[in-house]
């Protein structure tokens, strides 16, 4: 592990990094390979040491194109893989490069994501009790594990978790229980990982989340975070007005001191895929996922330009804003995601490594996106690639092939990364506007 490490604060509606104001230019970071998917081991996590092919790769080409975040949505731990690969020290090391040029991480951890044990009506069940007090005791001492690499920014406790029957226990009666609870994991977090920072990634529900939970989220390593998909491509609203709607809801005092208790915002997804369908523009559509035009593309990239334009506008660390920066939604397509339902199941057979690679469509019509459709597959900065998949020999007989070599018990080579045209859109963008901090 490197020397020294990195303490990060908030400051009203800034976060900072060794006392510096700090701006995420970050992704999303799921890369999961051709012909693999969550339901397996490493369940998504490909910043363990078995899989450095992948993350050394992407690493490099993140600090070359001035992304100084990641975040990511599972960090493996014993309990998941008793016995296996949990090893994430080289990664975070690489992130940090002696201090040169970093690559910060905010860990997620997907055992928090079970959507069910938070629900309001069921709070009290033991079941979910138990369940609760599992994921809480799996995060601080995963927090504890990591706490002294100075490439850790932080962990995302948990991800899309606000659905109304969570953050409600009643007609807009908010349910104190569950809030209360992550600001006790935050706190507890904070004691075994002083300087590191606390968030929860929310569905962007029109402020209901953070109105209803700022009051009680009083630690002081908590930071909001908002998955956002709002906006047109046809003009530059960006995100309409979620900045300014964000900032009413964290003016609200702390139930506990009556205090003022502002929390900074972080874009932890945003985004548009870079796919339209055959049969474009009808709706609903019957075609098949196919890559954009040409027109398309350039849409894509004035998307992003004025949402991230958007973004600095409302910037925190130079200016009055509320806004600590975001991820891209995300680093790499997720083709995983066309695969059939039951290959992603938990208890889908070992064939399923591999889905079928004829991917689309998923009929949900997004007329704000350039492509006009919610195409999960397709919501890559960069396109992949298998190396010789003619050539890979399934993990079972029969199966499918994917990136595990069952002959060497090794991944394959990585796939090859494409930078689409919107992603060089975006990295010229992060080297325009440099992050504060240090």
């Amino acid at each position: 592990m490197s020397n020294g490490n990195t303490t990060w604060t908030t400051s009203g509606y800034q976060v900072r990094v060794n006392g510096k104001p700090f701006f995420a230019n970050g992704v999303s970071y799921s890369p999961v390979p051709w012909g693999a998917c969550t339901a397996f081991q490493p369940y998504g996590d490909f910043t363990i040491e078995t899989w450095s092919s992948v993350w050394q790769r992407d690493v490099a080409l993140m600090r070359q194109n001035k992304v100084n975040v990641f975040k990511t949505y599972n960090t493996l731990n014993e309990m998941q893989t008793p016995g296996g690969d949990i090893n994430h020290g080289p990664c975070l090391d690489a992130c940090w490069n002696g201090g040169s040029s970093p690559v910060f991480m905010l860990m997620g951890y997907a055992p928090a994501n079970n959507v069910s044990i938070y629900v309001a009506s069921a709070w009290s069940q033991q079941a979910n009790v138990e369940a609760r007090k599992k994921v809480a005791g799996e995060l601080v001492a995963l927090a504890k594990k990591y706490a002294g690499y100075p490439a850790v920014m932080g962990f995302v406790m948990a991800n899309e978790i606000n659905a109304s029957n969570v953050i409600y226990s009643g007609t807009n009666q908010p349910n104190a229980a569950f809030f209360q609870f992550w600001n006790d994991v935050a706190n507890e977090i904070g004691k075994v990982a002083p300087g590191k920072l606390t968030l929860l990634a929310n569905v962007d529900d029109s402020m209901n989340t953070p109105t209803a939970g700022n009051p009680y989220m009083t630690a002081a390593n908590f930071v909001w975070g908002i998955n956002s998909y709002r906006g047109n491509w046809t003009n530059s609203n960006g995100f309409d007005n979620l900045f300014s709607t964000f900032y009413t809801a964290t003016q609200q005092p702390a139930v506990s001191t009556g205090q003022p208790n502002p929390k900074p915002l972080l874009l932890t997804e945003w985004g548009a895929p870079s796919s339209t369908h055959s049969d474009f523009p009808a709706s609903p559509s019957t075609g098949t996922i196919t890559a954009m035009s040409a027109s398309q593309m350039e849409n894509l990239s004035t998307y992003v330009a004025g949402h991230y334009g958007n973004m600095i506008a409302n910037r925190s660390d130079t200016g009055a804003g509320v806004c600590g920066g975001g991820a891209y939604f995300e680093w790499t397509d997720e083709w995983w995601k066309a695969d059939p339902i039951q290959c992603n199941a938990p208890n889908a057979a070992p064939a399923c490594y591999a889905g079928v690679w004829n991917p689309g469509p998923n009929m949900s019509y997004q007329g704000n996106f350039p492509g006009g459709y919610w195409d999960e597959e397709g919501f890559g900065l960069h396109s992949i690639t298998p190396v010789s998949p003619s050539t890979r020999v399934p993990p079972v007989p029969g199966g499918c092939v994917g990136p595990w070599n069952p002959q060497t018990n090794s991944p394959y080579p990585p796939d090859q990364v494409t930078a689409l045209a919107h992603a060089k859109a975006l990295f010229a963008l992060f080297a325009t506007h440099p992050p504060g901090g240090a």
